[in-house]
């Protein structure tokens, strides 16, 4: 009998533990999206990537991490306003380089983080300049901005995405689906 319950309270007190790491984590962390990076529609390349974005809890800072496969020469990354017809448009935030205001030519053919780091509101750029980085992370996690990664060779952009997952309460502030990521 003592032995059953010395296992009961080893059992609890792992669960304890278990749960406390939870609620710590979550009180760390906010909430997280992933942009799923594609091709451009008229650009080859065999690059991909994802961008991920999580709000602090306090909201005050948003981090950011961007991973690419066989990128080649790039050059900027910003996150953009879906324009009208789900291309980018205007830039709310640079990426890469981190608070640039000129691009950076990462040489050659790359794989791996581009880029990691913080962004917080006073770098925030057109529409959203004065504005707060929670308002950045909603339009991003609602699809009304997105990530475009640019490059020596495409100069517009080579890759392109919108974070795609549907919230109930965001279904109208969503574009309409295109015919690659954004588009």
């Amino acid at each position: 009998m003592r032995k059953i319950g010395l296992t009961v309270l080893g059992v609890v007190t792992v669960l304890a533990f278990v749960a406390s790491g939870a609620v710590w984590a979550n009180v760390m962390h906010g909430e997280k999206v992933k942009v799923t990076l594609g091709t451009i529609p008229g650009v080859k390349t065999s690059a991909s990537g994802d961008a991920v974005f999580e709000l602090s809890k306090d909201g005050a800072t948003l981090h950011y991490k961007l991973t690419l496969k066989k990128i080649d020469n790039a050059t900027m990354a910003h996150v953009h306003v879906v324009g009208d017809d789900g291309t980018p448009a205007a830039i709310l935030v640079w990426i890469y380089p981190a608070g640039g205001t000129a691009p950076s030519l990462k040489e050659g053919s790359f794989s791996g983080t581009l880029a990691e780091g913080d962004i917080t509101a006073d770098k925030l750029a057109g529409p959203l300049k004065g504005g707060t980085v929670k308002d950045l992370f909603e339009k991003i996690e609602y699809g009304t901005a997105g990530v475009a990664i640019h490059t020596k060779q495409n100069g517009k952009g080579e890759l392109w995405g919108v974070h795609k997952e549907k919230k109930k309460d965001a279904m109208e502030k969503k574009p309409s689906p295109g015919k690659a990521p954004g588009y």
